[in-house]
């Protein structure tokens, strides 16, 4: 898309981009470049510009180019005074830091963007904060507080009455309900978000057949999820969204590895090479251990054995926890945002 002609022009041209990239579809960041060069001398202006290359470059996986982007945005809204903006790209830079696996740098960044939505009384950025803050305890292991937070959240779109931000928050849920192996529930969440699925989303379209397929998996409906999880893959592929092809490629292949298909092996070894190039590294474990039994159900204890020293290495125990002084600060920051929704509540 050509950007041209005078100001007020460019200003819609680049809120439509902004929106289509939250919405999971970014422009290539040459184009997202370009744009940024065009909005200097704008600090709002700027700020989107530099929000849309963050995504563009998260959507490749990108995240240390991604946190670079959404860093500058924070401080070209602020300078414009767009508090709201701001917010938004703090929620950005904190989820762009843990995928880089560094939680409590995310949670700096999700702690003054609470601040910021509780100051000006925006609910809706206290419930995006709240998914966030979730996906820290999951990294730690504590699925029930993410599941807290997460419907926290989801307690909130409700009474914002936002079918879009609920939708959102629903997707969420059913992550926490998987991994809690609370299946019927899952898929009843899936549900409710599908239902809200109103604006074209291609991120979330593939999320939502590649949790149907997760959840059959869990519950053994192999064959169903092997279809669900093949279409999930075809669609983050169409969107080139890294992310969502690693997922359903890893998901896959341990679905063929217990349906003994043989493309299993190609199917794992292709999720684990876009997983180490990313550093996912939940899904090189899995994949590695998936190779692992594959090699052995298949009698090559050879090719096996360097794997096995692999998964060692990347069992390593978790040093990192929430300090006392995270948890107290979110603590603080959540008692006042539950009085911010019962405000609301009674307006």
């Amino acid at each position: 898309m050509s950007v041209k002609g005078n100001q007020t022009e460019f200003a819609t041209a680049l809120t439509c981009a902004l929106r289509n990239a939250e919405c999971g579809s970014p422009p290539r960041f040459e184009v997202a470049s370009e744009w940024v060069q065009q909005a200097k001398g704008d600090a709002h202006l700027y700020g989107i510009a530099l929000e849309i290359l963050g995504h563009a470059h998260q959507h490749s996986c990108e995240h240390r180019l991604a946190q670079t982007a959404f860093a500058a945005a924070v401080t070209q809204y602020r300078q414009a005074g767009s508090l709201a903006f701001a917010t938004k790209a703090l929620i950005l830079l904190g989820t762009s830091l843990l995928l880089t696996e560094e939680p409590l740098l995310a949670l700096e960044q999700w702690s003054d963007a609470l601040v910021i939505a509780r100051d000006t009384k925006d609910l809706a950025q206290c419930a995006k904060v709240y998914l966030a803050i979730s996906q820290v305890y999951i990294g730690f292991g504590d699925d029930k507080a993410s599941l807290h937070y997460n419907q926290m959240a989801l307690k909130m779109a409700k009474v914002l009455g936002d079918s879009y931000l609920t939708c959102e928050t629903h997707l969420y849920v059913v992550s926490d309900y998987l991994r809690l192996q609370r299946y019927t529930q899952a898929l009843a969440e899936l549900d409710c978000a599908e239902q809200l699925l109103s604006v074209p989303n291609k991120v979330w379209s593939a999320e939502i057949i590649y949790y149907r397929g997760a959840i059959h998996a869990k519950q053994g409906l192999l064959p169903q999820a092997k279809v669900e999880l093949e279409t999930a893959y075809e669609l983050s592929t169409e969107n080139a969204n890294l992310w969502g092809q690693i997922h359903a490629l890893a998901a896959l292949g341990e679905v063929l590895l217990a349906l003994n298909d043989p493309k299993t092996e190609t199917v794992l070894q292709q999720a684990l090479t876009l997983a180490e190039r990313v550093q996912l590294s939940q899904i090189v474990l899995r994949c590695n251990t998936a190779l692992v039994q594959w090699f052995l159900q298949c009698q090559q204890a050879k090719d096996a054995v360097p794997l096995l020293a692999k998964l060692t290495a990347l069992h390593r125990p978790r040093t990192v926890k929430i300090t006392a002084s995270h948890q107290q600060r979110i603590a603080e920051l959540e008692n006042n945002s539950r009085i911010l929704q019962l405000q609301r509540e009674l307006t």
